[in-house]
């Protein structure tokens, strides 16, 4: 038997002029807070954004408040993965009725997925319901389960891979199903860093290099005085870092009050 002929593979070939036309039809989903000024406007359909910070820095109220806004207020299906088992129905129902929303409508367009294993986050995205068609698609606490499993430098390695191909996974379904990409993540201490350094370079998000070379926008969310946040956009290939304040209330995120 002879060999067979391999086909030919073929390549997507247009100009950046083709692909700048594309993209002014792209569509975004706004915060309605000044966070949407660090990223052109907002979150680009078929990117993904990182909220990074410490506990109770409000990286998960984003999360719940951009969940219930795209449930409520557009009437689309939104997949919520919660690695750390923390998602509260009640606070998905207080944002919505403080946003005018109908609560319940709001919760039934929220998908939610609670994985206990490293294995169980892999396989998410494969169990997802043909018939939900997600515009929104949020990973709470990605880096979670990975660091509960893998535990110490020998197995540092395999940890990092394994992230890796979740996160090109997770890349690959938001950008094929143009839908808006969200995922939360933890900090450490950075071993190297000095004290008179920017927070940002002292607190460090977990998974590395695996995040850094893959997410499109990650801003770094930190308290600060008199209850309001600080959102800094730390690493973007468009936008230049900077940083904008917000407040956390009964309505979820909200732009701080004149």
């Amino acid at each position: 038997m002879g060999k067979k002929k391999k086909t030919k593979t073929e390549i997507n070939f247009k100009t950046a002029y083709e692909l700048w036309q594309e993209r002014q039809n792209i569509k975004r989903l706004e915060t309605k807070t000044p966070i949407d000024e660090l990223i052109g406007g907002g979150i680009e359909e078929g990117e993904v954004v990182e909220f990074y910070g410490e506990y109770g820095s409000g990286k998960t109220q984003t999360a719940l408040t951009l969940a219930t806004r795209v449930a409520g207020e557009l009437g689309e299906d939104v997949v919520f993965i919660d690695c750390e088992s923390t998602f509260k129905p009640e606070r998905v129902v207080e944002i919505a009725k403080a946003r005018g929303l109908d609560p319940e409508k709001t919760l039934q367009k929220i998908y939610l997925i609670q994985p206990i294993t490293v294995e169980e986050q892999m396989e998410a995205l494969d169990q997802i319901p043909k018939n939900v068609k997600p515009k929104l698609l949020v990973v709470d606490g990605v880096t979670t389960l990975f660091r509960e499993e893998y535990v110490g430098r020998g197995e540092l390695a395999e940890r990092q891979g394994l992230l890796r191909r979740f996160l090109r996974k997770l890349l690959t379904y938001v950008r094929e199903n143009k839908i808006y990409g969200v995922i939360t993540n933890q900090v450490y201490g950075n071993p190297e860093s000095s004290p008179f350094l920017p927070l940002e370079l002292r607190e460090l998000a977990v998974g590395g290099h695996s995040l850094y070379h893959t997410i499109d926008n990650r801003i770094f969310i930190r308290k600060a005085q008199r209850g309001t946040r600080i959102a800094r956009l730390v690493d973007s290939s468009r936008y230049p870092p900077a940083e904008r304040p917000f407040m956390i209330t009964d309505k979820g995120i909200e732009p701080i009050e004149k």
